[in-house]
């Protein structure tokens, strides 16, 4: 077994694996050659920092990894480990970290983050195993979004760019990966952008995919919560209209519960977030 970067894979072959490896995944799934360019450069992933294991020329295994500096740190994300199921059981995740971490440290690289699924037990204890640790639990929604009363005082607009030190001001929790800010301004062209205004002031906001029906982010300005203006913003998606929003950190019990009672999404599966210092 050879281990190497993924700088000189192709599309097709990476995609090949992919879809191989999560046929049979604790939820599985299959993108098309469209979906997978889109997840790449959506989420920032760098096949030069992303590791493959092959056996005579074949890929069998993949970490696809993505970089960001935030806050003086270098973050190196997984966004995705894949094993096709007869090279399974050889330890080559292990194996693919330890050729891939010497690359990232010399970097300067700080911390390694990955998010695995919650009741995939065998993942979980495998990167404990390489000295990742459980930092926080982030739940998963879908659903079709239902009725609400959208409040008269409240004014909806489509923004045309993001104002994000505004946004942050909203903010109780820090979104994961795949919602943050350096991800978001890469699909900003595909992405809708709801702002709800009272009496001329942005009180908050929703971006949201309408090709994927994803919901990326939502903020409301903490002095207009409980006032149905998270509702107003649901409701300008679409009364009905089947959407995803993932990654919304548990500690934020008020969001779970008004996506859940209020917008009428389900919490279908939950996930762990972990890291790992070098």
């Amino acid at each position: 077994m050879e281990f190497k970067t993924l700088a000189d894979s192709s599309i097709k072959d990476i995609l090949a694996v992919f879809n191989l490896s999560f046929s049979d995944y604790v939820v599985p799934f299959h993108l098309s050659e469209e979906q997978l360019i889109f997840k790449i450069n959506a989420e920032k992933i760098d096949l030069n920092l992303s590791v493959g294991a092959f056996e005579d020329g074949e890929l069998a295994g993949f970490i696809l990894q993505a970089e960001k500096n935030e806050n003086g740190e270098t973050i190196i994300y997984n966004g995705g480990t894949g094993i096709v199921p007869e090279h399974r059981g050889k330890g080559l995740v292990r194996k693919m970290y330890d050729f891939i971490i010497p690359i990232l440290k010399k970097k300067n690289a700080d911390v390694l983050l990955l998010e695995v699924i919650e009741g995939n037990n065998q993942a979980i204890r495998a990167y404990e195993n390489l000295g990742f640790t459980k930092v926080r639990r982030l739940l998963c929604f879908n659903g079709n979004i239902k009725s609400g009363k959208r409040q008269s005082a409240i004014n909806i607009r489509e923004l045309k760019e993001f104002q994000w030190d505004k946004f942050r001001s909203f903010w109780d929790i820090e979104p994961s990966w795949q919602g943050c800010i350096s991800v978001l301004d890469r699909i900003q062209n595909d992405l809708i952008t709801f702002g709800a205004y009272e009496n001329e002031k942005l009180i908050g906001y929703l971006i949201y995919n309408p090709v994927i029906r994803k919901i990326y982010q939502i903020a409301v300005d903490k002095d207009y919560r409980r006032k149905g203006v998270g509702t107003s913003l649901f409701d300008a998606v679409g009364n009905g209209q089947p959407v995803s929003f993932n990654n919304i950190d548990d500690v934020s019990e008020n969001t779970s519960r008004f996506l859940s009672e209020k917008v009428g999404l389900t919490n279908w599966i939950s996930q762990f977030e972990m890291k790992r210092f070098l």
